[in-house]
């Protein structure tokens, strides 16, 4: 499925973990085009669908930009790579060797394993490795020239510190990553994995995303809404709840099943266990 979110920018539909409506890779049709957050490496072939179905040239592609390099964000990037041939993999500082080294992708890997479970292999996939030389290391700040516009680039840590959002100063829309909580199924919903989940920072973060004056919100889950700065303001808002919630919740509960089975009354969200372990886990 793709959908048009402003004149020249597709939402992708990765499927992951298999459902629709789950991960939100976006392409931009620029001069030089440009996809953001390329998804699992399970969802690859959706995404080239998708790049087929919005008349994108793979070889046209100059620009591969993974938000950061969690397995649903970029498991994808390595065969991505292999289908663009022409495009530069635009990533983090304290990313790249997740991308590029076998044993930290095998790290990061076996890291999700540990959070999902098994169904890691399925559901995620492995991810392809991405030949260094292809990669243009950034740490925010800098812009990416896209012919015809600049997608200007914002250290976006408090979720992951290896985290950039991107605005695409033509069109006001800003790719968020996981930087403004998931937009999934008609919730607004926080995303606090371990081991990096940091509440200051992600509020920091937020803080400086409503600075951009952005006109559309790009979610990696899921889709877009067009009143950028009431939904960062709500989520400013819902974090710190949440994290009031998991600590009440677990001097409450030594089980923490039953820790999550109250917490679920009131937070309706499929990662919510992995999200309580990243909240215990900076309390």
């Amino acid at each position: 499925m793709v959908t048009q979110v402003t004149a020249d920018t597709h939402a992708l539909d990765a499927r992951m973990m298999g459902i629709p409506g789950a991960m939100s890779p976006y392409v931009v049709d620029a001069a030089e085009p440009v996809v953001v957050d390329p998804g699992p490496a399970a969802g690859a072939e959706y995404v080239i669908e998708g790049l087929d179905e919005a008349g994108i040239d793979p070889e046209s592609v100059a620009h591969l930009l993974p938000t950061h390099v969690h397995l649903d964000h970029a498991g994808a990037t390595g065969a991505l790579a292999d289908h663009c041939p022409n495009a530069t993999v635009v990533v983090h500082e304290r990313g790249v060797d997740y991308l590029t080294d076998e044993a930290k992708r095998d790290r990061l890997y076996e890291s999700a394993r540990a959070a999902v479970g098994d169904e890691v292999a399925t559901g995620y996939g492995r991810p392809e490795l991405v030949d260094r030389d292809r990669c243009r290391v950034v740490s925010g700040g800098e812009t990416i020239d896209c012919g015809d516009r600049s997608l200007e680039l914002v250290h976006a840590p408090g979720h992951a510190p290896h985290q950039v959002a991107a605005l695409d100063d033509r069109t006001g829309a800003l790719f968020a990553g996981d930087a403004a909580g998931m937009n999934l199924f008609g919730e607004l919903l926080p995303t606090t994995p371990a081991p990096d989940f940091d509440l200051e920072l992600s509020l920091e973060t937020v803080a400086r995303l409503r600075e951009l004056d952005a006109e559309t919100l790009c979610y990696g889950h899921f889709g877009t809404r067009d009143d950028p700065d009431d939904a960062l303001a709500a989520y400013t808002d819902l974090l710190p709840e949440w994290v009031a919630d998991v600590e009440a919740a677990a001097a409450a509960f030594e089980d923490r099943e039953d820790m999550l089975a109250a917490l679920s009354n009131e937070w309706p969200s499929p990662t919510i266990e992995r999200d309580v372990v990243g909240v215990l886990q900076t309390l």
